[in-house]
């Protein structure tokens, strides 16, 4: 399928808050992804510590799911239990962003109501992929956006402090980072094993104050951190400065290979992605 596609050109136009953008050179798509109204900011983080908006989506996601199976049991007390859950949920969309009032449907909450009552199951299932679709209508057109803005790391703020005790931006540290990986291979590739040595220490600290940083978002959670800059990839590196000592040119060239995919790439694949994404979409100005 990919080798079909001879050529794909995405372009993104920013404009007035729409994204325009995909074409390939067999078939010319175009998305367009609104601005979500600026009152839904107040239901995600840094503004609201709970995430009200997101546990909401999780909430209606659950009681639809609810309501469809106990309706195909044929357990109408917990139908109808959670109908009302659904109702509660569904209108509160409403409240939290007036902007989109009409984009729900109510009285579909109330037909489901009244088939759940005469146990009608096929009508139920059928009003309940309409109110279904008033939830993908909305994803469509803003959910992309609303993930790079509210849902994706701003690196800009973060602050790292080095081993010798400056303070740098992550931006330094990244750029840091790329250039003694390079200046390692390079120096691999140059048979200067002294200076393959030093860049890869210096390597080691990098990535240790890169770890110092990760609590800023994970919070008491280790594990994104072991994962990634843990104790799998300090033995990497040990094993790396003692194959550089011992002059193993290709199996130190295929360790820093091991290592730029389970640090760097798995980090990026991660973070970058959408970080990147958030910076094309709102321009600092």
């Amino acid at each position: 399928m990919i080798k079909s596609i001879n050529k794909i050109c995405i372009v993104i136009f920013v404009m007035s808050g729409v994204i325009t953008g995909v074409t390939t050179a067999h078939a010319e798509t175009k998305v367009s992804l609104k601005q979500p109204p600026h009152s839904l900011e107040q239901w995600y983080k840094p503004a609201n510590k709970r995430q009200v908006w997101l546990h909401t989506m999780f909430k209606l996601r659950r009681e639809m799911q609810a309501v469809r199976e106990n309706a195909e049991n044929g357990d109408k007390a917990a139908t109808l239990k959670w109908i009302k859950r659904l109702d509660k949920h569904y209108n509160k969309i409403a409240d939290m962003v007036p902007e989109w009032e009409k984009e729900i449907k109510p009285r579909l909450i109330e037909e489901l109501e009244m088939f759940a009552e005469k146990g009608d199951t096929y009508r139920l299932k059928k009003t309940l992929k309409m109110i279904k679709r008033t939830c993908d209508d909305c994803h469509t057109v803003y959910q992309p956006l609303v993930t790079a803005t509210y849902r994706s790391p701003y690196y800009d703020d973060i602050k790292l402090k080095g081993q010798d005790g400056t303070i740098h931006s992550f931006e330094d540290n990244m750029e840091q980072l790329s250039r003694s990986v390079n200046r390692t291979l390079i120096a691999l590739d140059d048979g200067h094993i002294d200076i393959a040595i030093q860049s890869t220490k210096k390597l080691g600290e990098q990535l240790r104050t890169l770890g110092d940083s990760c609590s800023g978002c994970h919070k008491d959670d280790a594990y994104p951190q072991e994962r990634i800059l843990g104790n799998a990839t300090q033995q990497r590196l040990q094993k790396l400065q003692t194959k550089i000592s011992a002059g193993k040119v290709k199996d130190s060239q295929d360790l820093m290979g091991e290592i730029a995919v389970t640090v760097c790439a798995r980090c990026h694949n991660t973070h970058k992605i959408v970080s990147d994404l958030r910076n094309v979409l709102l321009p600092v100005e």
